[in-house]
C-alpha cells in the first residue's frame, strides 16, 4: 500500500484460495474371515505377593484352550500414600471362540465401504464434497475397495510477512 503521508507499507493480503483436493482410502477384505469373540465363560484366580514371596491360591493352569487374560494388581496401603510390601493379584481369564464368517459380494462391499467412510469422515468434515467415487476390484479370495472423495476446500495459508 502506498499512502500519501506514510509512503510504501507492506500489508497482508486477505483472500481465500479454493482448490479441489482428493482424499483416498483403500481396504482389502476377504470373503472368509475368522472372528474371535468371548463365550461368556470366566475363571478367576487370585494370588498374594509379600515382598518377593508369591502365594498362588489356584495351582492349576487355565482350563480354557483359547482365552484372554486381564490382570488386576492392588497394593495394600495405610494412610494416604504409605504402601506396604503386600500386593494382591486377581487374574481373570475369559474363554474365546473362533468362528469363520462367510460373506457374499454385496455384503462384503457394503461393509468395506462403510468402514472406509468412517475412516475418511474426519478428513473431509466441514468441506464441500464435489464428487464421491467407489472402485471395487474383485480378487480370487476377496475384494479391494478404493474410496475417493473430491472436495472443495480453502488451501490458503497465512504466513508472516518477511521483507
Amino acid at each position: 500500500m502506498e499512502g500519501k503521508y506514510t509512503g510504501i507499507r507492506y500489508v497482508h493480503a486477505t483472500g481465500e484460495i479454493q482448490a479441489k483436493t482428493w482424499y483416498t482410502k483403500e481396504k482389502e477384505a476377504k470373503y472368509k474371515e475368522e472372528v474371535t469373540e468371548r463365550t461368556g465363560k470366566v475363571e478367576v484366580k487370585n494370588s498374594i505377593k509379600i515382598n518377593n514371596f508369591k502365594i498362588n491360591f489356584n495351582k492349576k493352569l487355565s482350563k480354557f484352550k483359547l482365552y484372554d487374560t486381564i490382570n488386576e494388581n492392588k497394593k495394600l496401603k495405610i494412610f494416604n500414600n504409605f504402601y506396604l510390601p503386600i500386593e494382591f493379584k486377581k487374574t481373570t481369564n475369559y474363554e474365546l471362540k473362533t468362528t469363520e464368517k462367510n460373506y457374499d459380494l454385496d455384503t462384503l462391499r457394503e461393509n468395506t465401504i462403510t468402514k472406509l467412510e468412517e475412516e475418511i469422515k474426519n478428513d473431509i468434515e466441514g468441506k464441500e464434497i464435489v464428487n464421491r467415487d467407489v472402485v471395487v476390484e474383485e480378487k480370487e479370495d476377496g475384494i479391494k475397495v478404493k474410496l475417493i472423495y473430491e472436495v472443495l476446500e480453502n488451501i490458503g495459508v497465512e504466513e508472516k510477512l518477511v521483507l
